[in-house]
Protein backbone atom coordinates (compact mmCIF):
# COMPACT_ATOMS: atom_id res chain seq x y z
CA UNK A 1 0.00 0.00 0.00
CA UNK A 2 1.10 3.36 -1.00
CA UNK A 3 2.00 5.84 2.17
CA UNK A 4 -0.12 8.95 2.54
CA UNK A 5 0.98 11.76 1.03
CA UNK A 6 3.10 14.17 3.27
CA UNK A 7 2.46 17.57 4.22
CA UNK A 8 5.78 18.72 3.13
CA UNK A 9 8.45 17.73 0.49
CA UNK A 10 11.78 19.08 0.67
CA UNK A 11 14.18 19.03 -1.98
CA UNK A 12 17.50 19.46 -1.33
CA UNK A 13 20.29 18.80 -4.01
CA UNK A 14 24.05 18.18 -3.23
CA UNK A 15 27.47 17.56 -4.76
CA UNK A 16 30.54 16.62 -2.17
CA UNK A 17 28.42 18.21 0.55
CA UNK A 18 31.07 16.65 3.34
CA UNK A 19 29.80 16.99 7.21
CA UNK A 20 27.70 19.88 6.53
CA UNK A 21 25.30 17.96 5.06
CA UNK A 22 24.80 15.74 8.62
CA UNK A 23 23.70 19.18 10.34
CA UNK A 24 21.34 19.86 7.75
CA UNK A 25 19.65 16.61 7.81
CA UNK A 26 19.64 16.64 11.75
CA UNK A 27 18.35 19.63 12.08
CA UNK A 28 15.75 18.81 9.29
CA UNK A 29 14.76 15.57 11.88
CA UNK A 30 14.37 18.34 14.99
CA UNK A 31 11.63 20.49 13.22
CA UNK A 32 8.28 20.46 15.18
CA UNK A 33 6.41 19.26 11.53
CA UNK A 34 6.88 15.69 11.16
CA UNK A 35 5.04 15.48 8.14
CA UNK A 36 7.52 15.67 5.52
CA UNK A 37 9.38 13.77 2.80
CA UNK A 38 13.00 14.46 2.23
CA UNK A 39 14.10 14.19 -1.73
CA UNK A 40 17.63 14.29 -1.36
CA UNK A 41 19.50 14.56 -5.15
CA UNK A 42 23.31 13.25 -5.11
CA UNK A 43 24.59 15.70 -7.99
CA UNK A 44 27.61 13.36 -9.00
CA UNK A 45 29.46 13.32 -5.87
CA UNK A 46 32.84 12.09 -5.13
CA UNK A 47 33.19 12.04 -1.71
CA UNK A 48 30.98 9.65 -0.15
CA UNK A 49 28.06 12.29 0.83
CA UNK A 50 25.48 10.03 0.36
CA UNK A 51 26.89 6.98 2.09
CA UNK A 52 26.68 9.40 4.97
CA UNK A 53 24.64 8.09 7.57
CA UNK A 54 21.97 10.50 8.30
CA UNK A 55 20.37 10.13 4.90
CA UNK A 56 19.43 6.52 5.72
CA UNK A 57 17.50 5.13 8.48
CA UNK A 58 14.67 7.21 8.41
CA UNK A 59 11.53 6.19 5.79
CA UNK A 60 10.90 9.77 5.12
CA UNK A 61 14.32 10.48 3.51
CA UNK A 62 14.17 9.38 -0.34
CA UNK A 63 18.14 9.35 -1.82
CA UNK A 64 18.37 9.75 -5.60
CA UNK A 65 22.24 9.13 -6.53
CA UNK A 66 23.45 10.31 -10.48
CA UNK A 67 27.31 9.59 -11.28
CA UNK A 68 27.31 12.66 -13.24
CA UNK A 69 27.04 16.12 -12.44
CA UNK A 70 23.85 17.73 -14.08
CA UNK A 71 23.54 21.30 -11.78
CA UNK A 72 20.85 22.61 -9.76
CA UNK A 73 18.39 23.71 -11.64
CA UNK A 74 18.36 20.08 -13.73
CA UNK A 75 18.36 18.66 -9.95
CA UNK A 76 15.66 20.48 -8.92
CA UNK A 77 13.32 20.13 -11.43
CA UNK A 78 13.78 16.62 -11.04
CA UNK A 79 12.83 16.51 -7.38
CA UNK A 80 9.84 19.00 -8.11
CA UNK A 81 8.14 15.94 -10.18
CA UNK A 82 9.24 13.62 -7.61
CA UNK A 83 7.91 15.36 -4.77
CA UNK A 84 4.13 14.22 -3.38
CA UNK A 85 3.40 16.88 -0.49
CA UNK A 86 1.16 19.47 -1.00
CA UNK A 87 3.92 21.83 -0.52
CA UNK A 88 7.65 22.35 -1.46
CA UNK A 89 10.27 23.66 0.44
CA UNK A 90 13.69 24.28 -0.79
CA UNK A 91 16.75 23.42 1.56
CA UNK A 92 20.58 23.35 0.82
CA UNK A 93 23.05 20.78 1.94
CA UNK A 94 25.37 23.59 4.19
CA UNK A 95 22.32 25.24 5.89
CA UNK A 96 20.81 24.74 9.35
CA UNK A 97 16.93 24.75 9.50
CA UNK A 98 15.72 26.46 12.83
CA UNK A 99 13.15 23.76 14.36
CA UNK A 100 10.07 25.90 13.68
CA UNK A 101 11.00 26.76 10.04
CA UNK A 102 8.49 23.63 8.64
CA UNK A 103 5.50 24.32 10.80
CA UNK A 104 5.81 28.29 10.26
CA UNK A 105 5.89 28.47 6.57
CA UNK A 106 3.20 25.28 6.20
CA UNK A 107 0.88 26.95 8.69
CA UNK A 108 1.22 30.20 6.99
CA UNK A 109 0.66 29.17 3.17
CA UNK A 110 -2.55 27.11 4.27
CA UNK A 111 -4.03 30.41 5.83
CA UNK A 112 -2.82 32.34 3.15
CA UNK A 113 -4.05 30.67 -0.28
CA UNK A 114 -3.06 33.51 -2.70
CA UNK A 115 0.66 33.03 -1.46
CA UNK A 116 2.35 30.89 -4.23
CA UNK A 117 5.74 31.30 -2.40
CA UNK A 118 6.81 32.18 0.76
CA UNK A 119 10.81 32.76 2.11
CA UNK A 120 11.86 34.06 5.18
CA UNK A 121 15.10 36.17 6.32
CA UNK A 122 17.87 34.45 7.14
CA UNK A 123 20.74 34.35 9.89
CA UNK A 124 24.16 34.64 8.04
CA UNK A 125 27.02 32.42 9.67
CA UNK A 126 30.31 31.40 8.60
CA UNK A 127 32.03 27.98 8.16
CA UNK A 128 32.35 27.75 11.92
CA UNK A 129 28.62 28.54 12.38
CA UNK A 130 29.75 32.09 14.14
CA UNK A 131 26.83 34.09 13.56
CA UNK A 132 27.44 37.72 11.35
CA UNK A 133 23.81 39.07 11.19
CA UNK A 134 20.57 38.90 9.88
CA UNK A 135 19.71 39.31 5.83
CA UNK A 136 15.76 40.27 6.00
CA UNK A 137 13.51 39.57 3.91
CA UNK A 138 10.52 41.90 3.87
CA UNK A 139 6.86 40.22 4.34
CA UNK A 140 4.70 41.67 1.52
CA UNK A 141 4.83 41.04 -2.38
CA UNK A 142 4.78 44.74 -2.93
CA UNK A 143 7.81 45.24 -1.34
CA UNK A 144 9.81 41.77 -2.40
CA UNK A 145 9.32 43.03 -6.14
CA UNK A 146 10.06 46.95 -4.98
CA UNK A 147 13.79 46.36 -7.35
CA UNK A 148 13.04 43.44 -9.53
CA UNK A 149 15.70 44.78 -11.93
CA UNK A 150 18.34 44.18 -9.68
CA UNK A 151 17.59 41.19 -7.02
CA UNK A 152 14.41 39.66 -4.70
CA UNK A 153 15.35 39.78 -1.30
CA UNK A 154 13.69 36.14 -0.96
CA UNK A 155 16.77 33.31 0.31
CA UNK A 156 16.40 30.52 -2.04
CA UNK A 157 17.08 27.71 0.56
CA UNK A 158 14.05 29.60 2.44
CA UNK A 159 11.55 28.85 0.45
CA UNK A 160 7.97 27.10 0.50
CA UNK A 161 5.70 27.15 -2.36
CA UNK A 162 2.46 25.51 -3.80
CA UNK A 163 3.62 22.09 -5.33
CA UNK A 164 1.32 23.19 -8.17
CA UNK A 165 3.22 26.35 -8.60
CA UNK A 166 6.15 24.63 -8.92
CA UNK A 167 5.13 22.53 -11.34
CA UNK A 168 3.72 25.54 -13.24
CA UNK A 169 6.99 27.20 -13.34
CA UNK A 170 9.95 25.46 -13.62
CA UNK A 171 13.68 26.28 -13.05
CA UNK A 172 15.62 26.95 -16.35
CA UNK A 173 18.15 24.46 -17.01
CA UNK A 174 20.78 26.41 -18.75
CA UNK A 175 20.90 28.69 -15.22
CA UNK A 176 24.39 28.07 -14.04
CA UNK A 177 24.03 30.50 -10.94
CA UNK A 178 21.08 32.64 -9.85
CA UNK A 179 18.84 29.75 -10.86
CA UNK A 180 16.15 31.08 -7.76
CA UNK A 181 16.33 35.04 -8.96
CA UNK A 182 16.21 34.12 -12.16
CA UNK A 183 13.20 32.44 -11.82
CA UNK A 184 11.33 35.13 -9.68
CA UNK A 185 11.83 37.81 -12.03
CA UNK A 186 10.60 34.99 -14.72
CA UNK A 187 7.36 34.92 -12.53
CA UNK A 188 6.37 37.77 -10.08
CA UNK A 189 4.42 39.81 -12.79
CA UNK A 190 1.58 36.48 -12.27
CA UNK A 191 3.15 35.22 -8.68
CA UNK A 192 2.15 36.40 -5.62
CA UNK A 193 5.20 36.65 -3.16
CA UNK A 194 5.49 36.71 0.50
CA UNK A 195 8.24 35.93 3.80
CA UNK A 196 8.20 35.94 7.18
CA UNK A 197 10.66 38.35 8.99
CA UNK A 198 11.52 36.02 11.24
CA UNK A 199 14.33 34.45 10.47
CA UNK A 200 13.84 30.26 9.98
CA UNK A 201 17.28 29.35 8.56
CA UNK A 202 21.17 29.43 9.35
CA UNK A 203 22.53 30.44 6.00
CA UNK A 204 26.19 30.05 5.53
CA UNK A 205 28.74 32.23 3.91
CA UNK A 206 32.19 31.43 2.85
CA UNK A 207 33.46 34.48 0.89
CA UNK A 208 32.58 36.79 -1.91
CA UNK A 209 33.62 34.76 -5.63
CA UNK A 210 33.85 36.91 -8.36
CA UNK A 211 32.93 33.93 -11.00
CA UNK A 212 30.13 32.70 -9.22
CA UNK A 213 28.86 36.37 -8.92
CA UNK A 214 29.66 37.22 -12.07
CA UNK A 215 28.12 34.12 -13.85
CA UNK A 216 25.18 34.41 -11.52
CA UNK A 217 24.69 38.18 -12.77
CA UNK A 218 24.55 36.77 -16.47
CA UNK A 219 21.91 34.91 -15.54
CA UNK A 220 19.99 37.01 -13.63
CA UNK A 221 20.04 39.44 -16.95
CA UNK A 222 19.55 36.67 -19.20
CA UNK A 223 15.75 36.87 -17.73
CA UNK A 224 15.77 40.59 -17.77
CA UNK A 225 16.59 40.23 -21.59
CA UNK A 226 13.97 37.94 -22.58
CA UNK A 227 11.11 38.73 -20.12
CA UNK A 228 11.99 42.49 -18.60
CA UNK A 229 10.42 45.89 -19.89
CA UNK A 230 13.03 48.43 -21.65
CA UNK A 231 13.28 50.16 -18.37
CA UNK A 232 14.35 46.63 -16.47
CA UNK A 233 17.05 46.08 -18.81
CA UNK A 234 18.66 49.27 -18.96
CA UNK A 235 18.26 49.43 -15.28
CA UNK A 236 18.77 45.90 -14.45
CA UNK A 237 22.18 45.80 -16.48
CA UNK A 238 23.39 49.46 -15.15
CA UNK A 239 23.00 48.33 -11.50
CA UNK A 240 24.76 44.75 -12.09
CA UNK A 241 27.58 46.33 -13.62
CA UNK A 242 28.21 48.65 -10.72
CA UNK A 243 27.87 45.93 -8.03
CA UNK A 244 30.27 43.78 -10.30
CA UNK A 245 32.27 46.46 -9.80
CA UNK A 246 31.90 47.26 -6.14
CA UNK A 247 32.71 43.16 -5.51
CA UNK A 248 35.54 43.68 -8.04
CA UNK A 249 37.45 46.01 -5.56
CA UNK A 250 36.25 44.52 -2.43
CA UNK A 251 37.78 41.19 -3.02
CA UNK A 252 41.14 43.08 -4.66
CA UNK A 253 41.38 44.80 -1.04
CA UNK A 254 40.39 42.26 0.83
CA UNK A 255 37.23 43.91 2.18
CA UNK A 256 34.91 40.87 0.93
CA UNK A 257 33.74 40.16 4.74
CA UNK A 258 33.19 43.86 5.22
CA UNK A 259 30.84 44.11 2.14
CA UNK A 260 28.72 41.66 3.40
CA UNK A 261 28.66 42.82 6.80
CA UNK A 262 27.13 46.28 5.26
CA UNK A 263 24.29 43.78 3.55
CA UNK A 264 23.14 42.54 7.12
CA UNK A 265 21.33 44.12 10.06
CA UNK A 266 21.91 43.38 14.03
CA UNK A 267 21.39 40.16 15.20
CA UNK A 268 18.99 40.11 18.21
CA UNK A 269 19.86 38.81 21.20
CA UNK A 270 16.94 36.37 21.08
CA UNK A 271 18.14 35.51 18.03
CA UNK A 272 21.32 35.07 18.90
CA UNK A 273 20.67 32.74 22.05
CA UNK A 274 18.25 30.81 19.66
CA UNK A 275 21.37 29.84 17.60
CA UNK A 276 24.26 29.49 20.20
CA UNK A 277 21.84 26.50 21.76
CA UNK A 278 20.98 24.91 18.66
CA UNK A 279 24.40 25.08 17.48
CA UNK A 280 25.65 23.67 20.88
CA UNK A 281 22.79 20.87 20.08
CA UNK A 282 24.30 19.80 16.55
CA UNK A 283 27.67 19.88 18.19
CA UNK A 284 26.78 17.42 20.58
CA UNK A 285 25.08 15.33 17.87
CA UNK A 286 27.48 15.34 15.90
CA UNK A 287 30.11 13.72 19.34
Amino acid sequence: MTAAAPRISIVLSFRDAGPALDDALTSLRWQTETDWELIAIDDGSRDGSAERTGLHGDKRIHVIRHECSAGLAVRLNEGIALARGRYIARMDADDVAFPQRLQVQADFLDHHPEVDLLASSVLMIDNRGEPLGVVASPATHERIVRRAALNFPMPHPTWMGRTDWFRGHGYDERALKAQDQHLLYRTHRDSRFAAIEAPLLAYRYDRLSMRKTTVGRYHFLRALWSHGSVRDIVLGTTLHALAAARDLLAMGFGLDREVMRGRVEVIPDTLRGDWNKLKRQLEAARS
